[in-house]
């Protein structure tokens, strides 16, 4: 073999020795970055125990979460029954009865005269108050009104009717306590009674019988005026504040409205509130005038009271 061959193979044998030598560091340093199998079957199992632990947990707060619902709905049925023991408590039975509407100076809205015939039903004693409403935004999380500071009502303003309220405020604190808004022929029957009365204490008003003409001094206890209690004993129904009832309001529907049991137009575009407030007159505090509000609307004059089926 020539000197050349011989160098040749020489050369061929040194790269050799020095990619061998390449290709073991690298896998020595590969072995210490890649776990062995060992270590891959340690993780995995590792991982498994984690899984697992995660899921029983999630089993745990799964079966607490239902035991919880389970206790708010069973608390929830207590506090039905106990409210219910309180609607008979707070409520008065109003009488079936016919009422005749008037064809008397007045409004337009308040004509023609037309019977019809109410079937019996419970209406609470006073307006909702401020105590009572603050319960059941306690409960509910719902806002308060707007004129409350701090999440609560004014000092002193615990047994004043609730103000600043929508239709749609009235409407789910009735449904929380089992009840419903009455229809405006409710609302009139159990304010103007078998007699027909332009109030509900008799046909002369005065200031010892409600609040009215009083812009300045604002809402009163619903419980103030003894003397204007209606026929069935209802408190406050005319004057203090307004009270919104369940109907859509329509100018014309009297000339509509069915004999037995009205319940208003199917829809409209405002709400019927009766009564009148603290800031009107003698007019508009007759247990005949008509007023009308958009459903969500609220003023400081305006609350509501709550009716139910009789049992």
């Amino acid at each position: 073999m020539e000197i050349e061959d011989w160098n040749l193979a020489l050369v061929i044998a040194l790269c050799a020795v020095v990619w061998m030598k390449i290709f073991a560091d690298y896998r020595k340093k590969m072995m210490r970055v890649l776990p062995t199998v060992d270590q891959v079957a340690h993780r995995k199992q590792e991982f498994g125990n984690k899984i697992s632990q995660a899921e029983n947990l999630a089993r745990e707060i799964t079966v607490g979460i239902d035991e919880m619902r389970q206790k708010i709905e069973d608390l929830e049925s207590k506090r039905q029954k106990l409210q219910d023991k309180l609607n008979e408590r707070d409520m008065i039975f109003i009488p079936a009865g016919r009422q005749m509407g008037t064809d008397q100076s007045g409004h337009d809205d308040e004509n023609p005269q037309h019977d019809v015939q109410i079937k019996a039903f419970c209406l609470d004693r006073y307006a909702v108050t401020n105590l009572q409403y603050k319960d059941f935004v306690d409960a509910t999380g719902r806002r308060t009104p707007v004129h409350w500071q701090g999440g609560t009502f004014p000092i002193d303003k615990g047994d004043h009717p609730v103000v600043n309220v929508t239709w749609e405020d009235a409407c789910a604190y009735a449904e929380w306590v089992n009840k419903r808004l009455p229809t405006e022929a409710e609302w009139e029957w159990a304010a103007r009674g078998s007699d027909g009365r332009e109030y509900p204490w008799g046909e002369q008003v005065g200031q010892d019988c409600a609040n009215f003409n009083s812009p300045e001094i604002g809402t009163s206890p619903v419980d103030k005026f003894p003397k204007g209690q209606s026929e069935f004993g209802i408190w406050d129904m005319c004057g203090n504040v307004g009270e919104w009832c369940s109907d859509w309001y329509d100018a014309k529907y009297y000339s509509r409205s069915p004999e037995s049991d009205p319940k208003g137009p199917p829809d409209g575009r405002h709400k019927v509130y009766r009564g009148g407030g603290y800031h009107t007159n003698r007019m508009d505090i007759r247990a005949l005038s008509r007023h009308s509000a958009t459903p969500n609307m609220y003023q400081d004059y305006i609350g509501f009271r709550c009716a139910m089926k009789s049992a």
